[in-house]
């Protein structure tokens, strides 16, 4: 739910134009790599650079004096996904339509950076730290590489929003790559993301002690010393001095400022404010800081103009080149800097929030506007609307004008259309609606999100209590908080989640359907549905909700997944290896369906093609007696009965009253010719199997 809550696509006017020849480097632009590094959910004010004095970040300081500190940067939604559309399209969200965790991906006829530094002969490669950013989003796109491997255990007990990996296993997997290359190598466009930062807080040691109640700190000083790492390995082979390195976040952190905890609700300093470092090739620009607000949108523009790309990528660009203020040439002129968070919009049903920041100043658009002296009041406690309406009436019309020009009707990609019978299934089983119905209201209009403060912070509270197995916690303060809101979609959810946790799957059921009531398209309900009929044994319930996932998002390789499991509890293999097949093709290194194509491949009996995913399960997913088991299985029947016992013999050691995996082991043993050992595994069996020892009795007498 964490992830549900905070982290769940891009063409038009461009940017100004900014002399291209302006920057002298000695080397040839097409021969400059760059570093794209976003860190997760970072405050600027803990930087040391920014002005931090509590938080060890030498690395980051160390990156900000070597290169063009931006000290008022803005990103232009609080969120992880859609965040990151804004800085690697150049593109504002009611353009591109990702606008928090429930929107879908990147439409495939919007650019993404990665594409153009691919045509301008680039190595490409990507590195990301949390399943928010996983490449069935869209992100992949452009990239030769695109890392976003996750231990498949986290999908079976956590939210996928929540799933993640730490900035050392990141790292250490960029650096691997950075190794690989040689001296004759292309230059390269890597984009390097760390979550650490992001809730839950918990670092590790040294830093859980030495931060000891600020934990948030402590995650950013881990993710300073990972860095450190990086940058040390680009010293000393060269390529820091030669590489064009950007740092930012997506996004700031809330701890407790305006009510808020962590970020997306709001839309003030805490969680808008983020660094921005942008280092040249050859120490160029060292020690600049530059004090007019921008935005992350204009990073993708600006890399391209100092690189010198001409790429038709720049056509779709809404935000401005900052090439200019990096190499000192540029004007003082303020530019207006757009925010948004439609999260309490289309999770809550309450107004969404919007903001433009100029002029010192920040007007945000809600029932109750507010407008703030960002340079007397960087904490925005007073709302100055009586004192300055004029200037806050022409903020709201600059607002306005920039949404008039930039918003897109797209039409959303879907899956090919529903089949009739799977529509009259999903009807008899409770699935009624069709649409969202209209968001709830007030007198004056949708519900400001400040006078729902309470019910937000309840609803978190009780994610909270749920993480922890407070079930029965969490339920009452969702109770309660229904009571005062009871068309909030996400509340019946949360009491689906609970109830599956708990493994009381009738409950489940009834507070998905309820859920689904509110907000048909909710996926996560959908696949919360497949879930619960699937963990029953309940095939031909969870088939049509399976299948209405895919039709919403045609990119679901766990709707796909589950379409497998429910071909093969339903015996129909031919099936399954398709429907894997497709998950496998959308997510190449999700570890389980490459181990149940190569399961369904051996019960198909084509051993020789079962090796292939099997093997690839081993190497990307933890190991486990099943896969061991089936592996051997596909071994033995290809004449490598010594690869085949190694396989069964792995099985049991996981797994020691494995009975399948005995008995191919004995079976196995006594192909060889080894009678005494296929004995002995045959009376271990016979222990813990006295059927199977009865059935295959005759085979070992």
């Amino acid at each position: 739910m964490r992830g549900l809550r905070r982290d769940g696509l891009v063409l038009a006017v461009s940017a100004l134009a900014v002399s291209a020849g302006v920057w002298a480097q000695p080397a040839p632009a097409s021969r400059t790599s760059v570093l794209l590094i976003t860190v997760d959910t970072l405050r600027a004010d803990r930087l040391g650079c920014y002005g931090a004095r509590r938080v060890a970040t030498p690395a980051m300081d160390a990156l900000g004096a070597d290169g063009v500190r931006f000290a008022r940067a803005y990103a232009q939604v609080p969120i992880t996904l859609p965040s990151h559309a804004v800085i690697l399209t150049g593109t504002y969200p009611m353009y591109n339509r990702v606008r928090d965790f429930t929107s879908g991906g990147i439409p495939s006829h919007v650019g993404l950076l990665a594409e153009a530094f691919k045509r301008q002969g680039y190595n490409t490669a990507a590195f990301v730290s949390a399943f928010v950013l996983d490449g069935t989003w869209g992100f992949a796109r452009g990239f030769d590489l695109y890392d976003d491997h996750f231990d498949p255990r986290q999908f079976e007990t956590q939210n996928p929003g929540n799933i993640q990996r730490r900035a050392e296993e990141t790292t250490n997997r960029l650096l691997t790559w950075l190794q690989a290359r040689s001296a004759t190598s292309p230059p390269f466009f890597i984009w390097l993301h760390l979550f650490d930062p992001h809730s839950d807080y918990s670092p590790p040691e040294p830093f859980r002690t030495r931060y000891a109640g600020r934990l948030y700190d402590g995650e950013v000083a881990y993710t300073d010393a990972q860095l450190a790492r990086l940058f040390d390995y680009l010293r000393r082979s060269g390529a820091y001095d030669r590489s064009l390195v950007i740092l930012l976040s997506d996004h700031g952190e809330s701890l407790g400022e305006h009510g808020e905890d962590e970020h997306g609700f709001f839309i003030y300093n805490s969680t808008m404010q983020v660094p921005l470092i942008v280092k040249l090739p050859g120490g160029q620009g060292a020690g600049r800081v530059v004090p007019q607000p921008v935005g992350t949108i204009d990073v993708a523009p600006t890399l391209l103009e100092l690189l010198r790309i001409r790429d038709p990528l720049s056509r779709q660009f809404q935000g401005t080149s900052l090439a200019s203020l990096v190499l000192g040439k540029g004007s003082p002129s303020d530019r207006p800097v757009y925010g948004e968070s439609f999260y309490p919009s289309n999770s809550f049903g309450w107004a969404p929030l919007r903001s433009l920041t100029m002029r010192g100043l920040r007007y945000i658009e809600a029932p109750r506007p507010e407008i703030y002296d960002l340079a007397s009041d960087p904490e925005e406690s007073r709302n100055l609307l009586e004192q300055r309406r004029a200037e806050a009436e022409a903020l709201r019309a600059q607002l306005q004008d920039i949404e008039r020009r930039y918003t897109a009707d797209l039409a959303v990609a879907k899956g090919p259309p529903l089949a009739p019978d799977t529509v009259e299934k999903l009807k008899a089983l409770g699935y009624v609606a069709y649409s969202a119905p209209t968001a709830p209201t007030t007198a004056g209009g949708l519900a400001d999100p400040k006078d729902r403060l309470k019910t937000f912070r309840a609803i978190l509270r009780a994610t909270d209590l749920a993480s922890a197995g407070r079930f029965e916690e969490s339920n009452a303060l969702l109770a309660s908080a229904q009571a005062e809101e009871p068309r909030l979609y996400l509340i019946p959810f949360m009491l689906a989640e609970n109830a599956a946790r708990a493994r009381r799957w009738a409950e489940a059921e009834k507070q998905f359907l309820a859920c689904l009531m509110l907000n048909s398209s909710f996926q996560q309900a959908v696949m919360g549905l497949a879930r619960t009929y699937l963990a029953q044994g309940k095939a031909d319930k969870a088939r049509p909700w399976l299948e209405l996932a895919v039709h919403e998002n045609p990119r679901n390789f766990l709707a796909y997944h589950g379409l497998g499991l429910v071909a093969r509890q339903q015996k129909n293999l031919e099936e399954a290896r398709r429907q894997f097949a497709k998950a496998i093709a959308e997510k190449p290194n999700y570890a389980p369906s490459s181990q149940e194509l190569g399961i369904v491949l051996v019960e198909l009996q084509r051993y020789t093609e079962a090796l292939g995913p099997l093997t690839r399960a081993a190497e990307i997913g933890p190991e486990n007696a099943v896969l061991a088991n089936y592996l051997g299985v596909a071994y033995a029947n290809t004449g490598r009965l010594k690869e085949a016992v190694e396989s069964y013999q792995k099985a049991l050691r996981m797994k020691d009253n494995y009975a399948a995996a005995r008995l191919n082991l004995a079976f196995a043993c006594l192909k060889l010719g080894d009678r005494a050992a296929a004995q002995r595994e045959f009376q271990t069996l016979c222990q813990q199997s006295p059927s199977l020892c009865q059935q295959y009795r005759s085979r070992f007498e």
